[in-house]
């Protein structure tokens, strides 16, 4: 029986050429797991050298679609892109209004094409509408998407000034909706462009390696619709953005020359090349980035990997052949932390094992441990330089593609994703990963990042999880809530010895 795939509405123009406009959307969708259906605005005469004519459809044809549409199945998510006439605008700000309120959950992605991207640089639509999109749409979308020369036509700012700049002389469109603006950087004239997504209290950058390609029609609706299709995926819109700027390359890399101008962008599947992936900066600190790697970890001594609160737990699990565990103690004001700590590092040397330190990287620094596991909030405050200058491993806990990606500038030891199933140990902020996500998350990192995967993972689940291909899984109540800890320690690890057997 197939899985149904969500399904994702675009709102635009047809392009003859089949390079850009409804035609990319569609191969865009289909590439990643999603049912598009279409809104036409307009019928385009274009080739890849020219768009010669543009004809919007009758406002009677355009509400038409909405309803039919409306009548069958609602949209996972919603990506509108060029709507070439005033009329055209204020429809499409009314379905979409009501949308909205039908189906709260459903995310609006606005990509506002205004000149097709051939050497014509033809205009699309009328000059008069740049205003009313604003006015109009503005309200009802949640990312808008313009490229630098789009942003300075639509807002009448400078799109080569700082970005903190931009975020203030945006301040009256951010107060009025809770639109994020995506400004893209692809026609900037720098090797390194930076994307940055401004939202009423943050700025966030994707960073990439400009690409010396000639077939790059496309590349804007392809963002936008990747977008969309990942949102309609479920993924929120961090881990969805550093998808589909990941994917964006992986479609540079493929494109295909067709015509006599510029070609379409290739279709590269699922961003699963780590090499794809967006650095993730911010324009109030330096990039979190290391010029080195931190040290390596054995990796015959990954296996089953122990989470424990007590240095009697920690015992327990060496003394039954774990070669790796970590004392995560919750109370930084235990009277006790430092000798404990101390008490740990000790063990892990008496019985060969490598042992993280969760959390508190100084005294793990001080008394030599193994080495640290920091959680992205610890990211902000620890001196990463010192604790790699120290010779300690570095653990980082992620829950998504956009904290792989910050982590990953940082190249630590080993990568741990997570959560996987309800824990039963602390409420999360994020929903459980499953085993699909971990499974491409794993593909990503492998052979770069050593993986962890870790959250909610008992002796059932276990077999399922290591055949999405993870380096190592953390345990927790699987151990220390057993009848017979002991045993049950030997039991999983026979377990993930004989499921790695399986999967090769």
């Amino acid at each position: 029986m197939s899985i149904k795939p969500p399904v994702v509405w675009c709102v635009g123009g047809s392009d003859s050429s089949a390079h850009a406009g409804l035609q990319a959307d569609l191969r865009t969708g289909q590439d990643l797991g999603c049912h598009v259906q279409t809104i036409v605005t307009c019928i385009t005469a274009q080739n890849s050298k020219e768009v010669r004519s543009v004809e919007p459809v009758s406002l009677i044809v355009f509400n038409e679609q909405w309803q039919a549409l409306l009548d069958d199945v609602p949209p996972a998510a919603i990506k509108v892109s060029l709507l070439p006439s005033i009329d055209i605008v204020k429809a499409c700000s009314v379905w979409v209004q009501r949308v909205k309120t039908d189906f709260p959950n459903v995310l609006v992605i606005f990509d506002p094409v205004m000149a097709a991207s051939s050497e014509s640089g033809n205009r699309l639509q009328q000059d008069s509408v740049g205003a009313s999109l604003l006015e109009s749409l503005l309200p009802h979308v949640d990312v808008i998407t313009p490229n630098l020369l789009e942003f300075e036509r639509l807002t009448g700012l400078s799109g080569q000034q700082p970005v903190v700049d931009i975020q203030s002389q945006l301040a009256a469109y951010l107060a009025s909706s809770k639109c994020a603006w995506l400004l893209k950087a692809g026609h900037s004239d720098s090797e390194q462009a930076t994307d940055w997504l401004v939202g009423h209290d943050s700025v966030i950058g994707f960073s990439y390696e400009k690409l010396t390609v000639h077939n790059t029609r496309g590349t804007g609706c392809t963002l936008s619709t990747a977008l969309a299709s990942f949102i309609a995926h479920g993924y929120d819109l961090l881990d969805a953005m550093t998808m589909a700027k990941a994917y964006i390359t992986g479609a540079l890399k493929r494109g295909v020359q067709i015509g006599v101008g510029a070609g379409p962008l290739g279709r590269p599947g699922w961003p699963l090349q780590i090499e794809n992936m967006p650095t993730i900066v911010s324009p109030f600190s330096p990039v979190m980035s290391m010029n080195q790697p931190f040290a390596k970890m054995d990796l015959g001594k990954m296996g089953l990997y122990p989470v424990v609160d007590s240095v009697a737990w920690l015992e327990l699990v060496l003394k039954q052949g774990v070669k790796m565990a970590q004392l995560r103690i919750k109370d930084p004001n235990d009277v006790d932390l430092k000798h404990k700590i101390q008490q740990a590092i000790a063990l892990g040397k008496e019985y060969d094992a490598q042992v993280f330190i969760n959390d508190y990287w100084q005294h793990a620094m001080t008394f030599g441990a193994y080495g640290v596991h920091l959680g992205q909030e610890d990211l902000d405050v620890a001196d990463l330089t010192q604790i790699q200058a120290a010779g300690l491993r570095l653990g980082i806990s992620t829950h998504g593609y956009y904290e792989i990606a910050r982590a990953q500038s940082i190249q630590p030891s080993y990568i741990a994703l997570g959560h996987i199933f309800p824990t039963q140990t602390k409420e999360m902020p994020s929903q459980p990963q499953g085993l699909t996500r971990l499974a491409h998350y794993a593909t990503l990192l492998k052979g770069t990042f050593p993986t962890v995967a870790i959250g909610g993972i008992d002796a059932e689940r276990l077999p399922a999880v290591v055949k999405t291909g993870v380096d190592c899984i953390a345990l927790v109540t699987a151990i220390t809530k057993a009848t017979e800890p002991e045993a049950a320690t030997r039991s999983l690890m026979m377990t993930f010895e004989a499921s790695v057997g399986d999967k090769r």
